[in-house]
């Protein structure tokens, strides 16, 4: 746990560092953008996919990715004269941080038991997240090249790669390291990525409104509602405490990224940047003692 506290702390001051790169920094963001879900996401997906064991083993997994699922279920019925692509951006903005919080608190907390079962959840969010950037690459303001098509959607060839590779014969004794050494190295690139993007003068320049608050909020609730069943329901240390941190923890550092990749201008994904991390406390706290 130590390892991913001082890991976030690196990050952010990382972030900090990147705002004062100026424009040239500024204008390759999209590259580091894309090279991070390549080199986080994408393998961690494709790890936790080889490992998994037992079938039963993810339904912990798909019950919090379902959620996910009613999110965006309700932020395109209540998107009004937006766009679906920017619906789905502020429905991952209500999204669980599941890659660069829970995985690594869930983690330090309770072990590699947590931080499996954050791992398969990630990698199982690549389903309705593959559904959410391909609305955000159709409507997006800044027109993307078909060839970044791939990049974008590696983490749901990832997880089909992970799939395959789980039929042919179990993963390697060591491919557990990747989940350990994955909690740091998360917490550091996602706090950089995060904090990078947030003063990113595209998103400093959207703001935030009344309106956008509003539509957080109500994402937001239906998110913590979806989980308090998975809590109730389940009677393992691990999934009680990745449930927890995804219903109450850090926003979702993703939307952030991919509003500055795709132009987005939404004020629901500024807002999530900073009052998100208001329920933060509170999660932290129940899954210590529930840990």
């Amino acid at each position: 746990m130590v390892y991913t506290v001082v890991a976030y702390a690196a990050g952010t001051v990382l972030g900090f560092l990147a705002d004062r790169g100026g424009p040239r920094v500024r204008r390759d963001w999209p590259v580091y953008l894309r090279a991070q879900f390549v080199a986080t996401s994408a393998l961690l997906g494709l790890v936790a996919a080889w490992r998994l064991h037992d079938p039963f083993q993810a339904v912990p997994s798909i019950a919090i990715t379902a959620v996910g699922v009613v999110v965006l279920g309700v932020a395109l019925l209540t998107r009004g004269g937006e766009s679906a692509g920017l619906a789905s951006l502020d429905a991952w903005s209500a999204y669980p941080n599941g890659s660069f919080w829970v995985l690594p608190v869930a983690a330090g907390l309770v072990g590699t038991a947590a931080s499996g079962v954050a791992a398969i959840s990630n990698a199982l969010y690549a389903v309705p997240n593959a559904a959410l950037i391909y609305l955000m690459r159709r409507d997006a303001p800044l027109r993307q090249r078909s060839v970044t098509t791939w990049v974008d959607q590696s983490a749901l060839v990832a997880l089909g790669v992970g799939l395959l590779l789980h039929l042919s014969g179990p993963a390697p004794a060591a491919s557990r390291w990747v989940l350990v050494v994955s909690a740091p190295l998360l917490a550091f690139v996602g706090a950089a990525l995060f904090i990078g993007s947030v003063l990113h003068p595209h998103n400093a320049g959207t703001g935030q409104s009344p309106q956008g608050f509003r539509r957080w909020l109500v994402l937001s609730a239906v998110r913590v509602a979806g989980m308090v069943p998975i809590v109730a329901l389940d009677h393992s240390r691990a999934v009680d405490v990745v449930a927890i941190l995804s219903a109450c923890g850090a926003p979702a550092f993703n939307p952030v990224q991919l509003a500055v990749l795709y132009r987005y201008r939404s004020a629901a994904v500024n807002v999530a940047a900073r009052w998100g991390w208001a329920l933060l406390p509170i999660g932290l706290a129940v899954a210590v003692a529930v840990a």
